[in-house]
């Protein structure tokens, strides 16, 4: 039964795949990726994978999402996506891609256990007990850092091609109504728990700054989405010191090392420390993703938008 949910899996991988390329919409094309993204998410938690399928399906599925559907809203021109002979160039790389791939799973032994003792062996040296947050905060803290660095210079690039000097959205995509404010009020709290939730279960189970900073940043893009005026309401200096505060705490724990004379990004094995930086990472997170989602339009779409809004019963 599990081989046959797994084949099923992979060919619903492939086909969704194929049929994202192959689609005569833009708004198709997007649903498609979306579906993509939850397929993704399932077959990582087949894998026993269960840090990447919960940011697979948050980011992949659900903000990715919301990217692209405001993108698609904002510079979408009429018309129909590129299919058929277009396409035909993909199908070279895709085979070699595949070939790759299967080569490198026929030199993998039947034995191998890839990293896992190397890792087992090094956490006594640390004062974490699951190991794939030491991997991130004490044996490869480079990644975590320049994947804070990347969200942060998207949030910065998004601001210099929207010719911005704020991250706030001044502009809601959304007048106010009653619905959403009263739908908010329910989700919000749920919201900061799970995320505080899986922020705290990150230090022995599944979970991290990375998945809490993806479910906070999905409360700001609801709140967003239902016009509550509370994004716009903080001071533009909270903005940009918490969407900064994640990479500049690593920068700090890396010129302290250098300075004790010890290996880079080497920090006290103190929970306190530990706590901090996963705080600072995963406010960051969640920050950097909801000013990417409101800051994604230019403000003469948002202005346009709501004029025709207040023009809508005379322009059919």
């Amino acid at each position: 039964m599990a081989l046959l949910l797994d084949t099923l899996v992979a060919f619903a991988l492939v086909g969704t795949a194929w049929r994202v390329m192959r689609a005569p919409g833009h708004f198709q094309a997007v649903v498609l990726f979306i579906t993509f993204g939850l397929l993704l998410s399932l077959a990582w938690a087949r894998l026993h994978s269960p840090d990447i399928a919960l940011a697979e399906a948050a980011v992949g599925a659900g903000l990715a999402g919301v990217l692209l559907l405001d993108t698609l809203r904002a510079v979408a021109q009429p018309g129909k996506v590129k299919t058929g002979a277009h396409f035909s160039w993909l199908l070279l790389p895709c085979l070699l891609l595949a070939g790759l791939l299967s080569l490198s799973i026929m030199h993998i032994g039947p034995d191998s256990q890839g990293l896992t003792r190397a890792v087992e062996a090094g956490m006594q040296a640390t004062s974490l007990e699951y190991p794939v947050t030491a991997v991130l905060l004490d044996f490869r803290g480079y990644d975590t850092w320049l994947e804070l660095g990347v969200l942060l210079a998207a949030v910065l690039g998004l601001l210099c091609v929207n010719q911005k000097n704020s991250i706030r959205a001044p502009l809601l995509p959304a007048p106010a109504e009653p619905v959403g404010r009263w739908l908010i009020s329910i989700l919000l709290p749920l919201i900061i728990m799970v995320g505080g939730f899986l922020l705290w279960l990150g230090a022995f189970a599944p979970g991290g700054a990375f998945q809490a900073g993806v479910v906070w940043a999905a409360g700001g893009v609801l709140l967003w989405q239902a016009g509550h005026p509370s994004l716009g309401a903080l001071p533009v200096s909270l903005w940009r010191v918490s969407a900064v505060l994640g990479f500049a705490l690593f920068w700090l724990l890396a010129v302290a090392a250098l300075i004790r004379n010890e290996p880079m990004l080497t920090h006290p094995q103190a929970k306190a420390w530990i706590l901090a930086v996963e705080y600072a990472a995963a406010l960051s997170i969640a920050v950097c993703l909801t000013s990417l989602a409101i800051g994604g339009q230019k403000p003469e779409v948002r202005g346009q938008r709501s004029e025709d809004r207040g023009h809508g019963s005379g322009v059919r």
